[in-house]
Parts: structure tokens; C-alpha cells; sequence
């Protein structure tokens, strides 16, 4: 049975990937670290001739997704940490990006196949598969023309296990030359496919995480 677990989560991560890759709507949380609000609809390929459906409303309160602050000096690697609260066991998915100034380089687990290092924080113990990967190619214009580079993370869980706190921290390298009080802003990026979510599939929760995620900043001693 666990063979079977870990080949299905393989499966849906590889969805998650696929779905991110072919997404085009998109919106990216503010530098300040100010609310994304996106157009989120539940409508479906399935019937592309149907009558749009209703804007789904978000739900007065859920998880809460946002990047930590962090230092580092010129050279160093800046630890940057996603995490959530007020989501102990109310999740069992999620799939994202953040954003980046592409003067930072993400630290490779594989370059070739564009893996990104990254280490599980508590809020993912119990996950069945991960996935970090750093954005290559074909970015939408809104990145390429603020100079701004992506990794896209996805995990899953076989049921809502998703916990509060860390989820994932990613590693960049802050140039030799960066300036003492520098702010690297590092954000959230909005692509369709991009999904947190639980077993229910509550799409009203899902769009309060969107709407409420908050953005962080890397500060150069």
C-alpha cells in the first residue's frame, strides 16, 4: 500500500507540474508584502460552451501562507522560509511559485533537471512527495520585464495532514558585490494550477489563501 501511495503522489505532482507550466493567469503579491487579490472563478475545460459559473467567495478566514524575513551578507546564502498557520490539518495539497530579483541564484539539488535545493519544514512532515523546481523558461512578461526569476514547489499528502508553521526553505545566493541594506523582495506569483487545497477540494478556503498570502523580504547586512 505504500508503494501505491508514493507512485500516486508521484502521479499528482507530475500533474501539478504540467498544470503550472500551461497556466496563464497570473498575479504576484506586492513587494511591501500587501495582499494578492486574483480573479478566481471555478470554471471548467470540460464544457467551454456552458455558462460561466458564479465567482466563488472566499471564506471569512483559513490558511495563512507567507514568506519570512531573513538577513545575509554579501555572498552568503539567504535561507528564505514559506510557511503557514491557522492550517493544522486542513490541508493535504498545495502547489505555488514565488518570485525573486533574478540577481539571486537558487541553489541547485540538480541543474539539469532544474531541482531546487530545499529543505521540509514541520508543516510538511507528514507528506508523501515533494517537488521544487526553478522556472526556466517561457516566464510571462511580467517577470522577465521586473528582471524577476521563479521556483515552483508542490506537495501533497494522502489526507489532510498539511500542519502550521514551516513548509519549505529555499537557498539563494546574494551577490558578492550587494550593497549593506539592500531588500531583496521575494513574493508569491499566482498561475493557474497553482492550488492549495484540501481533501474536500473547498475552493472557498483555497481562495482565501490566495487572496491573504503575504510577501518577505532578503535584507543585506
Amino acid at each position: 500500500m505504500k508503494t501505491v501511495r508514493i507512485i500516486a503522489a508521484a502521479a499528482a505532482l507530475a500533474a501539478l507540474m504540467s498544470m503550472a507550466a500551461c497556466g496563464d493567469k497570473k498575479n504576484n503579491s506586492s513587494s511591501s508584502g500587501e495582499n494578492s487579490i486574483i480573479t478566481y472563478s471555478n470554471n471548467t475545460t470540460e464544457a467551454p460552451t456552458a455558462a460561466p459559473t458564479e465567482e466563488i467567495k472566499a471564506a471569512e478566514d483559513g490558511p495563512r501562507l507567507f514568506i519570512k524575513d531573513t538577513t545575509a551578507a554579501p555572498g552568503e546564502v539567504a535561507e528564505v522560509t514559506v510557511a503557514v498557520e491557522n492550517a493544522e490539518a486542513k490541508w493535504n495539497m498545495c502547489g505555488f511559485h514565488i518570485t525573486y530579483p533574478n540577481v539571486l541564484k537558487p541553489e541547485m539539488a540538480d541543474a539539469e533537471e532544474r531541482m531546487v535545493e530545499r529543505e521540509l519544514g514541520e508543516a510538511s512532515e507528514y507528506n508523501n512527495g515533494s517537488v521544487a523546481m526553478e522556472w526556466q523558461e517561457n516566464l510571462p512578461e511580467e517577470l522577465t520585464s521586473n528582471n524577476l526569476g521563479s521556483i515552483f514547489f508542490a506537495e501533497m499528502f494522502e489526507k489532510d495532514h498539511g500542519l502550521d508553521g514551516d513548509v519549505v526553505t529555499f537557498f539563494l545566493k546574494i551577490p558578492e558585490d550587494a550593497k549593506s541594506g539592500t531588500e531583496y523582495p521575494v513574493n508569491f506569483f499566482y498561475l493557474d494550477g497553482d492550488l492549495f487545497e484540501n481533501v474536500a477540494k473547498d475552493k472557498a478556503m483555497e481562495k482565501y489563501v490566495f487572496e491573504n498570502w503575504k510577501g518577505g523580504k532578503i535584507t543585506v547586512k
